[in-house]
């Protein structure tokens, strides 16, 4: 598999992970954290997506001059 296809698994398999453990935890939080919950597991998948995603730049090694 080449990258591009890691890096959808990767996202598919965070996000998967995200709603499982809102669906298990759903019942047994209290009425007022499920909300924080939930922003917290967004932000999860929100920064697996920007991680997996960003534009990768060469990197520039100076020692190898």
């Amino acid at each position: 598999m080449d990258t591009a296809a890691y890096k959808w698994l990767n996202f598919l398999l965070t996000f998967i992970a995200a709603i499982a453990i809102y669906y298990f935890l759903h019942d047994s939080i209290p009425e007022q954290f499920r909300i924080p919950l939930m922003f917290g597991l967004v932000l999860i998948v929100v920064v697996s997506l920007i991680v997996a995603f960003r534009r990768e730049t060469p990197r520039r090694d100076e020692d190898q001059k």
